[in-house]
């Protein structure tokens, strides 16, 4: 739709049912993490406590573009409640299980939920005025962000004063609540390929592709990056995403149309958010080494963890203001120039940190400057998207977006690891363990500000639109 004409007026009431469901997602997503250590504990076995995080990790990859798709085809509303329906089974087994074994399967579910976000973006650009479009993507974005914090501090909470089963126990009433709005105030979707066969195969290749490029990136440190699997298992899964690339291309009605990623804003903008990825959304590896690491060594800060989660949890909550401060700023001026904002914010912060990071309060500084720059440019780049993309596949190129962060982010963790694992401090007379020094933390930092810099430039060079009003945005999108 390129009016208003149509659009639901409950808006309101729509946009807060679509802000819990993302508040489920992101619980699923990041609640977990606090439960980690409590695992190693019980389960004395390393290697499979990090299947509760890559099982879930591996499913989010492959279904935030299949699921966005699906969305697309036959009704975002309709998918968005299948989802949430089985992310709060998901949920429900981890919280029941006693093993190992049937918290992973719970989690593999689980992975679904990580399609809700492109899903939320795509019901925002059905049911929105188009005037709120740009501001309430920023919404969802912040509420991504904020949620994601917020479920880190309350799993603590329950590992602390309950038991680990409370993590899942409550991201089973905030996937059960969101099914419950959904189903009775979101109202259904059209099906805007009635009749249209579905690309089954394109999905079928796309999943254990994008799955396996995960996999190869994420356990080849634990194998060893000399290790025969790790190489096998990249190049094969690489070849099968060239496989795939190939068959959509020729495919009549592909499932992702992957020559839509040939038009100037969408290579561009997913070229940033890669690099943002690589990047700047590594924080919270670089921040909890420094602030945890024991001052003997020279650069740490020597705080405990919950000091360190203090430090960090204001880069979550400035989300609330950052995010749809971004959004207002595409709505008003573009998408590009949010990016410019968001990447250069940025690239000041890094380099900030790169410089000053000696106390607790210039990283705390730094951490919240950083934490504006990262919100204001997810909100801008899903805007930048949704500027340019065909309505009928609005939640599969912003799902393929979140595949790009996924993948990337992967990366950047493996490089941040090589970076400060380059050079190194030992005292056995001071304590144990082996720490990055202050020159791999240097190296850190300026790897980050390099990659953020980048991100700017990518920016500079998306063409230059107006706010997007309906004429402005109308004239600019790709035609389905």
């Amino acid at each position: 739709m390129t009016d208003d004409a149509g659009k639901d007026e409950r808006w309101k009431c729509i946009m807060g049912v679509l802000v819990v469901a993302e508040t489920a997602s992101a619980f699923e997503s990041s609640m977990t993490f606090a439960a980690l250590p409590t695992f190693y504990k019980l389960f004395h076995d390393p290697a499979n406590v990090g299947w509760v995080i890559t099982a879930y990790l591996l499913v989010a990859a492959a279904a935030t573009a299949i699921c966005g798709r699906l969305g697309d085809i036959y009704g975002r509303s309709r998918v968005l409640l299948a989802l949430l329906v089985l992310a709060t089974a998901g949920s429900l087994t981890s919280a029941m299980a006693n093993t190992l074994e049937g918290v992973i399967w719970g989690r593999a579910v689980q992975g679904v939920a990580a399609a809700v976000l492109p899903l939320c973006y795509g019901l925002i650009r059905e049911r929105m005025p188009q005037l709120k479009v740009a501001w309430c993507i920023g919404v969802i974005a912040g509420t991504a962000s904020v949620a994601a914090g917020a479920g880190f501090m309350l799993a603590g909470l329950m590992i602390d004063f309950f038991t680990w089963h409370w993590i899942f126990y409550i991201s089973t009433a905030v996937a059960a609540a969101s099914v419950v709005l959904v189903a009775l105030c979101l109202p259904p979707s059209p099906r805007r390929a009635a009749g249209a066969r579905v690309d089954i195969i394109g999905g079928l290749l796309f999943a254990p592709a994008i799955a396996g490029l995960l996999l190869a990136v994420t356990k080849g440190q634990g194998w060893g990056w000399a290790d025969g699997r790790a190489w096998t298992l990249l190049g094969s899964s690489a070849l099968l995403l060239v496989f795939w690339a190939r068959y959509e291309l020729r495919h009549p009605n592909p499932l992702i149309d992957v020559r839509l990623f040939g038009h100037r804003q969408i290579a561009l903008t997913n070229a940033g958010h890669a690099l943002l990825g690589l990047g700047a959304m590594q924080l919270a590896q670089v921040l909890f080494v420094l602030l945890q690491q024991p001052a003997w060594t020279g650069v740490g800060l020597g705080v405990g963890a919950t000091v360190a989660a203090l430090v960090k949890l204001p880069s979550a909550l400035v989300a609330a203001v950052a995010a749809p401060w971004g959004g207002t700023l595409a709505g008003r001026s573009g998408a590009r120039r949010a990016m410019l904002a968001g990447s250069g914010i940025l690239t000041a912060g890094w380099a900030a940190l790169a410089l000053y990071h000696g106390t607790v309060w210039m990283v705390a500084l730094g951490t919240v400057v950083t934490g504006f720059g990262i919100a204001v440019a997810f909100s801008a780049i899903i805007n930048l998207i949704v500027e340019v993309a065909p309505p009928a596949r609005t939640s599969e190129l912003t799902g393929l977006t979140q595949v790009v962060r996924v993948v990337s982010m992967a990366i950047g963790a493996q490089l941040i690891t090589v970076a400060l694992a380059s050079s190194t401090v030992v005292n056995p007379a001071l304590g144990p363990g082996r720490y990055p020094d202050a020159p791999a933390f240097q190296l850190a930092f300026y790897l980050i500000t390099g990659l953020s810099a980048l991100a700017f430039l990518a920016a500079l060079l998306l063409p230059a639109r107006g706010s997007m009003a309906p004429q402005a945005s109308a004239s600019t999108r790709l035609q389905p």
